[in-house]
């Protein structure tokens, strides 16, 4: 057994600075997913880089997902603004879990409104 531990947070893993993944924006068509990995390496360790395909004409959608092997190195990568992949600049954004937490806060509104 062993390696438990870590745990408390009471479900708050919304937190950034756990955050292992980016969403990278922006990214000309020539750009692989192993040109995306060559490129964030040099932050730590590549997990996973993944270029998004379109299942139609396998053209590559302009944005894909980096997972790193621990926090650290996206909070390397979200320090800078100027990240360019084959010289065109890229948008980075911390990629939170789907359906935990983030933009999804309706129905935790009560209607009725006490003033």
């Amino acid at each position: 057994g062993g390696g438990g531990g870590g745990g408390g947070g009471g479900g708050d893993s919304m937190d950034p600075d756990k955050v292992t993944k980016i969403f990278v924006g922006g990214i000309p068509p020539g750009v692989s997913s192993a040109d995306m990995r060559a490129y964030f390496e040099p932050f730590g360790p590549v997990t996973d880089a993944a270029v998004m395909i379109d299942q139609a004409t396998q053209r590559s959608r302009g944005f894909g997902f980096v997972t790193f092997g621990n926090p650290d190195p996206v909070r390397q990568v979200m320090k800078r603004a100027d990240h360019a992949l084959q010289g065109k600049t890229v948008e980075i954004k911390r990629a939170f879990p789907r359906g935990e937490g983030g933009r999804d806060e309706k129905g935790g509104r009560d209607p009725v409104r006490q003033v």
